[in-house]
């Protein structure tokens, strides 16, 4: 059963789509979200904001906060459940991505699960990924190998961040990486929490256009992913002064000696540069630009849980 005096706020980050935004937001309203935070990471001096405000002025169940820089999404994620949790305290956050939509009875169902299984962090459905139902994913850290149907030797489980419902006062914060501009993140959360502090909803849920706010190809995709993920946020400033045809050359010349950047135990490649991980059945398409790297500490040295 739903806890009652405990609120079940959905969080979205917008970046200059305030269509497919409100759209998300009209799904969470829909299924009984008792509040509905924007986080805009538009940088565009407000006119995304605006026109967001402007279309849900007279629901006082959603707020819009803006902030003055693109801070990614693992970033734009952690403050947006700080500024939830100001407005909505003992709050649990369904995080879902502007470009998906929430189903009917979602939040019911997966707070359902976090009720269940009172040690997990997270909880998150199957998500229809516009025809391709996506669970669980799984991940071979040594050869940075996606699977969707089962574990393989190596691997590790992660809950794709389009949409899973957050208890945060189960975790330390803050919730993701921001090592990481964007894509990876969900990765490391996986890691960091472990598959028994994961609840799994086996029904689809949602439903993800995907790859809507990022443009994988863009101009915005290559400085952005290449830059933050594969060197570091230093490196940004240069990809962008670089040119896209240059944003590669200028991420490796960052590294010493063209090497990838320095990494703890248990660094394992990301694939993330567009059209580089594919992963269909078990399948995977790779590019010849293995541009992230998604640092690993080993398991005894990730205690950021509460017990």
């Amino acid at each position: 059963m739903r806890d009652k005096h405990r609120p079940l706020i959905g969080l979205t980050l917008n970046y200059r789509d305030a269509a497919r935004t409100s759209r998300c937001v009209a799904s969470l309203l829909a299924d009984g979200a008792d509040g509905v935070l924007v986080w805009d990471n538009s940088a565009d001096g407000g006119r995304s904001a605006q026109a967001l405000c402007q279309h849900w002025v007279h629901e006082p169940r959603v707020h819009i906060e803006v902030s003055t820089r693109n801070l990614g999404f693992s970033a734009g994620v952690n403050r947006g459940i700080d500024a939830a949790l100001a407005r909505w305290p003992q709050a649990w956050v369904l995080l879902i991505n502007n470009d998906a939509t929430l189903h009917r009875g979602a939040l019911q169902t997966l707070a359902q699960a976090l009720n269940a299984q009172p040690q997990a962090v997270v909880a998150y459905p199957r998500v229809d990924h516009d025809g391709q139902v996506i669970g669980t994913v799984y991940y071979q850290r040594l050869f940075a190998l996606l699977r969707f149907d089962r574990a393989w030797p190596g691997s590790f489980s992660y809950p794709s961040g389009s949409a899973l419902l957050i208890a945060p006062e189960r975790i330390r914060p803050p919730l993701f990486d921001e090592d990481f501009f964007m894509y990876g993140e969900d990765v490391m959360l996986g890691w960091r929490l472990g598959a028994s502090r994961m609840a799994h909803v086996p029904q689809v849920l949602a439903w993800h256009e995907g790859s809507a706010s990022s443009r994988n190809g863009s101009w915005f995709y290559e400085t952005h992913v290449v830059a933050r993920n594969a060197c570091g946020g230093g490196a940004l400033a240069a990809c962008q002064e670089a040119g896209p045809h240059k944003a590669r050359a200028v991420a490796a010349a960052r590294r010493p000696h063209g090497q990838p950047a320095p990494a703890r135990p248990g660094t394992f490649m990301a694939i993330t540069q567009p059209a580089a991980a594919q992963g269909i059945g078990g399948r995977l398409a790779l590019s010849p630009w293995p541009i992230s790297v998604l640092s690993l500490p080993p398991a005894q040295e990730v205690l950021p849980i509460w017990e």
